[in-house]
């Protein structure tokens, strides 16, 4: 599965002509430390979140008078560019980000484009810091991309823990998209719901972009599946929400992976109500800066979806700082050196790379009627657990 993954980043970079082209340099003795990023800002996905906490972070940096690099303070430049979801536009801006605005390192956007992106920073050599892309989905790589972020395996287990303890008869129907992250989800969740004690009695997998589910629905209904795991992007899995309700089907357990995950999710109303998710942060999970995010942020982000990924970028670019501040350079090899001994404790928690990835805590929450979410595993910080109400 991982080769799979490494031959879609790769596919990637061949359809738009890069190849590789030298790691290169931002040089040292410059004014300012540019770091580069492309990410999803319109579009089906908006990441703006995540956005907002890179640039918490780096102003946070520049108000103490930049960063230490080799015993002398630098500010920071953060160079953002919308590449609006699509693949072709984000590998130029990132060829342009290395090449042109000679960026330090970069941070990543989210779930299937980081693994695009991780292609194109092992053949720039520039050092590419990421989260939302669960560990397990990184590519392997040469060894310039970094994942701090959790694990679908941590999440999965959180996730069969809270649905063993309501009523169920344990069949599953697990549905996805057919691209790599959406394959490699089904792979882990098939193995583990085995070990749990589930089922998985109906499975479908479906293109980004469809809208008609009622075949996977019927095949639910038919087998009886009172679980659902739906790992799929935001607007297919709002179709398929609005479709299980028009058409009766309704598990008592749900989780939506990637799709509840995003600030989109509200736009579902009621219907959403009850739907579980895997989350990286939580207002009442105790990690660090928790507090700070809820008060810095949550006028303009209300739930702790949203809240969550600010932590995320928060956490990426705080780790990419402490990393040029450690290699005392901005050459991209010394960094890159330097990410490998990264020791510090951010947003998401502790981090320590191994093999070039670090696992934060998972946490489960659950979708409430007016908007909000609550933490529902584990215990401690959690609430108890409610009905699926918006599809009952």
């Amino acid at each position: 599965m991982v080769r799979k993954m490494v031959a879609a980043a790769l596919a990637a970079v061949t359809a738009a002509g890069l190849t590789a082209c030298g790691g290169g340099s931002s040089g040292d003795g410059a004014d300012e430390v540019v770091i580069g990023a492309s990410m999803m800002l319109s579009g089906q996905v908006n990441l703006e979140t995540i956005r907002d906490g890179y640039q918490w972070a780096v102003d946070e940096a520049n108000a103490a008078g930049g960063i230490d690099v080799g015993g002398t303070k630098r500010k920071v430049t953060l160079k953002i560019l919308d590449n609006r979801g699509d693949t072709s536009t984000m590998v130029q801006q990132v060829r342009g980000l290395a090449l042109e605005d000679k960026a330090t390192a970069l941070l990543g956007s989210c779930c299937q484009q980081n693994i695009d992106m991780s292609a194109q920073a092992d053949s720039l050599q520039i050092p590419l810091v990421m989260g939302a892309l669960p560990i397990e989905l990184r590519p392997e790589g040469k060894g310039y991309v970094w994942d701090s972020f959790q694990s679908l395996d941590a999440g999965a287990n959180g996730f069969f823990e809270v649905a063993a303890s309501t009523d169920t008869n344990k069949k599953v129907l697990l549905i996805t998209n057919n691209d790599a992250q959406g394959e490699s989800t089904a792979e882990l969740y098939t193995g583990l719901s085995a070990k749990a004690g589930f089922t998985i009695a109906a499975k479908s997998a479906a293109p980004a972009g469809t809208t008609d589910y009622a075949d996977a629905i019927g095949k639910a209904k038919s087998a009886g599946a009172e679980v659902l795991i739906a790992v799929m992007t935001p607007p297919d899995c709002f179709a398929m929400w609005k479709q299980m309700k028009a058409l009766g089907y309704a598990p008592k357990v749900a989780i939506g992976i990637q799709c509840a995950q995003t600030p989109g999710w509200t736009s579902l109303g009621e219907l959403g109500a009850g739907t579980l998710v895997q989350m990286n942060w939580t207002r009442t999970s105790g990690l660090p800066k928790a507090d700070e995010v809820v008060s810095k942020y949550a006028a303009k982000y209300p739930n702790d979806n949203d809240l969550s990924s600010v932590a995320i970028g928060y956490h990426e670019a705080s780790i990419l700082l402490a990393a040029i501040t450690k290699a005392g350079s901005t050459d991209r090899k010394k960094v890159n050196e330097a990410l490998a001994r990264t020791d510090i404790s951010s947003a998401l928690g502790s981090v320590k790379y191994t093999d070039n990835k670090s696992a934060t805590p998972s946490f489960i929450g659950q979708w409430n009627a007016d908007g909000s979410i609550t933490q529902v595993w584990p215990k401690q910080g959690g609430s108890a657990l409610q009905a699926l109400s918006g599809l009952s």
